[in-house]
């Protein structure tokens, strides 16, 4: 099989010190980021060693966004790059192998080819936290695949539509209508995953957020809306209300509690129904206690001692979850007996953004 069918670190960033609130920005040269004229590049995963003192203190790298031929793509994918809550270990790290991907590669499925395409070169963004700065390196490796133009037509034929996407849990069905799509160097970044799509826009999405405000004390939920100030920026929003040129197919959810917090349930609630159902409403969704966490993510502690290197993935659901034409959000609950604090519960959440509006 030929070299450039094989799979490679297309993005290597060896970050260093980095003062709270502000960002680095390698150029695509430092990084090993930049293709040839006659190439195309699509990233399927990535990996990142967060930095730790020998104290054992998590350094802040608060945020990591991709830039792909000169445009940061942080509305799709932000990943929180701190140890507890790193949304992309290290491969061989992870329990279990379970590796998030952005999608599927060498594949004409639009459902599936959600991974990130590029023609030019591909870098990082990386923003320190504000409380506690980077004195210690770090990395970011982005891995995937590079083909050559004349290629591409043979690697992925044409891009097969329309497609379906189906929420079982809740027998919804949107229906996704476009012509098929010749794979070939010209129309590569009209494809799923590329920045020149034309409607219907398809991208892998993945995106984490803080709670910036003490939950109620009272078991009430818990909303992660940027326009109520419950975030702290939009890119960690995790409310939205569609017509029907919108929609979000979620497939992942994590959550990650400080230990010690009063943290007690979280789910996904779409058109006021809470998800998954439970006997009654206030023992719906996933139990998201300290001790019996169902979402755990991230640093595997406090479910193993601290200084065992290895992580979990964002889980994948076992059925995904459509927002379509309605208001869907993502909860959070405390126990009632007090407040989760702000800035110790994160979210973290995965899946398939689709607009249908220029």
């Amino acid at each position: 099989m030929p070299e450039h069918y094989e799979l490679r670190c297309l993005c290597d960033y060896v970050g260093g010190a980095q003062a709270v609130n502000t960002w680095a920005r390698p150029t695509p040269l430092a990084v090993l980021g930049e293709l040839e004229t006659d190439e195309r590049g699509e990233i399927v995963y990535a990996e990142i060693w967060s930095p730790v003192t020998g104290l054992g203190v998590e350094e802040e790298l608060r945020k990591i966004v991709i830039i792909v031929d000169g445009e940061e793509i942080g509305k799709y994918i932000s990943l929180n790059g701190i140890r507890s809550t790193v949304m992309a270990p290290p491969k061989d790290r992870i329990f279990a192998g379970r590796l998030y991907s952005f999608g599927t590669p060498m594949s004409n499925n639009p459902l599936l080819s959600t991974t990130i395409k590029y023609k030019q070169n591909v870098t990082v963004a990386t923003l320190a936290g504000a409380a506690v700065a980077i004195t210690l390196p770090f990395r970011i490796r982005l891995w995937g695949y590079v083909y050559k133009t004349n290629e591409l037509p043979r690697v992925f034929g044409t891009m097969n539509f329309p497609a379906q996407l189906r929420d079982n849990s809740r027998n919804r069905v949107l229906t996704l209508s476009k012509n098929p799509i010749a794979v070939n160097g010209d129309t590569w970044l009209t494809l799923p995953g590329g920045k020149d799509q034309g409607i219907p826009k398809i991208n892998a999405f993945a995106r984490f957020s803080y709670n910036l405000l003490n939950t109620d004390g009272m078991q009430g939920d818990y909303q992660f809306r940027f326009t109520t100030g419950n975030v702290l920026e939009e890119q960690e929003n995790l409310w939205w209300e569609f017509d029907e040129k919108d929609a979000l197919l979620i497939l992942g959810l994590g959550v990650k509690g400080i230990p010690g917090t009063n943290m007690a349930r979280t789910g996904i609630r779409i058109a006021g129904d809470y998800h998954p159902k439970g006997p009654t409403t206030r023992s719906s969704m996933f139990s998201t206690t300290v001790g019996i966490n169902e979402l755990n993510y991230g640093h595997l502690a406090p479910f193993a001692p601290v200084a065992h290197p290895y992580y979990a993935s964002i889980p994948l659901l076992a059925r995904p979850y459509l927002i379509w034409n309605e208001i869907g959000m993502i909860v959070a609950r405390d126990d009632g007996v007090g407040v989760v604090a702000l800035n110790t519960l994160v979210v973290a959440l995965t899946g398939i953004r689709l607009e249908l509006r220029s």
